[in-house]
């Protein structure tokens, strides 16, 4: 056996892999905030003993720029940077055991774009219905932490948002959209989905977990089923496109349409509110963009990806036993795998 090529972290199972991945991305965001607290000083002019002070008060533009750059090195710390050293460990290869080594299909892009704003009006009022819920009496204290916290994080969104020129817009872009969506759905799909089946054994579950963890991490808890709800959505995209390029797309647009119809509304291009973006009062709407998701999502399931080799799910492609002397070499055995099938993503993906 070559040592040199086997999987540093190969012997540990499942569960003592995520155990193995919440120590590193607490040793990740750490170290990557400490750094950036240290940098903070001499890029912004603050003492560091000022900089949590100052953070709070959203109308100074100093303040502001601080804040985005603890969101992009939040970004790099908490998601991108601990993904890429776990698929290093766990397969030494980030790139292939994120499966980020193939992108998928042409069309399946084109119909996570359709989807992604037909899914809009409804999204949109599963918003309304969410913030409109009550916890019981007993739970008020949560509740108004909850508010608290939902009123601060629309505060700073929308502080965010101001883009006066077309660099503020970029920024916003790369910020708001492109880090979330590769850092996120590198850790959420592409680490954790992939773990939970690994020990769950249920691709299903994994799905659906992967999504609440995706949505509770945002703390923002009148948004809670809506943002589960596209955690879902993201991790079937991956589970039967084959490729995580397609959530990434996904999320990328979520986020980013946002951000473009802000900077639009603002230059005067359009009118309107970047957060009703979609919104509608028609009820018809709302129940035609429900129905549209699974039959968007059943066209991305059509066009799955044909396994490139016959062999079980979870089992590694074993290369044919040699041939006695004299004897012609024996094709392989067919797979009992049905057809349309993917054994390669069951064992990678799921």
């Amino acid at each position: 056996m070559d040592f040199r090529k086997q999987p540093i972290l190969d012997s540990l199972t499942p569960f003592t892999r995520i155990l193995f991945l919440i120590l590193l991305v607490i040793t990740c965001f750490a170290t990557a905030f400490l750094i950036g607290l240290l940098l903070a000083g001499p890029l912004f002019g603050v003492q560091m003993k000022d900089i949590v002070s100052t953070l709070s008060d959203y109308s100074d533009a100093k303040t502001l720029r601080l804040l985005q750059y603890f969101q992009v090195i939040q970004s790099f710390g908490l998601f991108i940077i601990p993904s890429l050293l776990a698929g290093y460990f766990f397969e030494r290869s980030s790139v292939r055991y994120l499966y980020i080594d193939r992108p998928s299909r042409w069309p399946v892009y084109v119909v996570t774009l359709v989807l992604m704003f037909a899914f809009l009006p409804f999204i949109n009022w599963m918003v309304t219905v969410n913030s409109a819920m009550k916890l019981p009496d007993f739970l008020k204290g949560v509740e108004e932490w909850m508010k608290i916290a939902e009123d601060e994080a629309a505060t700073l969104t929308e502080a965010f948002m101001k883009m006066p020129d077309f660099g503020a817009f970029l920024f916003n872009l790369f910020m708001i959209a492109v880090l979330p969506a590769i850092g996120e759905e590198f850790m959420f799909r592409g680490l954790l989905q992939r773990l939970f089946k690994e020990w769950l054994g249920n691709v299903h579950v994994a799905i659906f977990l992967s999504a609440f963890l995706f949505s509770a991490m945002h703390f923002q808890f009148y948004g809670f089923f809506p943002r589960m709800i596209l955690g879902i959505i993201f991790g079937y995209m991956f589970y039967w496109s084959g490729s995580l390029w397609v959530p990434v797309c996904a999320h990328f647009i979520n986020n980013g349409a946002a951000v473009v119809f802000s900077f639009l509304e603002q230059q005067g291009i359009l009118s309107g509110d970047y957060e009703s973006f979609g919104a509608t009062e028609n009820g018809w709407f709302i129940m035609l963009s429900g129905l549209a998701v699974p039959a968007l999502m059943y066209l991305i399931y059509r066009l799955r990806p044909q396994p490139p080799a016959p062999f079980s799910p979870g089992k590694a492609p074993q290369p044919p036993a040699p041939s006695p002397p004299g004897k012609a070499p024996q094709p392989p055995a067919p797979s009992p795998q049905g057809e349309g099938e993917s054994p390669l993503l069951e064992d990678r993906v799921g």
